[in-house]
Formats: structure tokens, sequence, C-alpha cells
């Protein structure tokens, strides 16, 4: 079971409500931008290759940022699941007590630090 405080564990569910609507908004806002500025839009009079290079890496980068504010909202949700089933703060892979500073700075953590450094490792020799 997790070593947070009441105190604790509403002062981080109250940063997740707090980031959550700032994060639907900028996924809307994204969307809107890819509508609006979509790549054939970006190109709109040009056939400059560098223009095509350009408009590339705009519509990629709105994409992306798109997805991670997305998989931020995701991780927002399983935290919240994992405040109600009673696993919020514990790590899933080594099922130790997340430190709070480490929550505080990350709310949604589901490592400790140790395992999410063996993780990303894991993850770059793919």
């Amino acid at each position: 079971m997790t070593s947070l405080s009441s105190t604790q564990r509403e002062h981080l569910a109250k940063m997740m409500d707090e980031r959550e609507p700032v994060l639907r908004e900028e996924i809307r806002a994204g969307l809107r931008r890819m509508r609006v500025e979509g790549y054939d839009e970006l190109l709109s009079g040009t056939s400059d290759a560098g223009d095509e290079s350009l408009a590339s890496l705009v519509t990629d980068i709105n994409n992306a940022d798109t997805k991670r504010d997305a998989v931020e909202l995701q991780d927002i949700f399983a935290a919240r699941a994992r405040m109600a089933d009673g696993t919020y703060g514990i790590c899933i892979d080594c099922d130790v007590a997340i430190p709070y500073e480490r929550l505080e700075a990350y709310p949604t953590a589901k490592r400790c630090l140790a395992c999410q450094q063996v993780h990303e490792a894991k993850r770059a020799q793919r």
C-alpha cells in the first residue's frame, strides 16, 4: 500500500484535475491547427522542395504535440484509476512506494525512478 497521506493524495489529485482541462484545450487547438494548417494549405502556391520539407516538419510537429498531450491525458486517467483501486504511488515494476517528491514532480508516475530508468534504457535499445 502507498505511504502517501490523504493530504498528499488530495494535492496530487488536484494537480491532475488542474492539468486535465489544459490538456483538453491543447488537444482541441492542435486538432484545429491540423485542419486549418493542413499540409496542402501550408504548401499553397509553392513547389519548392524546401517549402515541402518545412510544411512536412510543421505538420509532424503539430501531430507530435497533439499526440503527446493525448498520451499525458491518458496517463491522468490511468493514475486516477490507480488512485481508485489503491495502487497509486506504488511502482508497477517493483511494488515499492514511489517517493512523494517524484509524484509531485510527475503526478502520473507509475514507476519509481530506478525502474523508470531501466524501462527507458530498454526502450532505447529497441
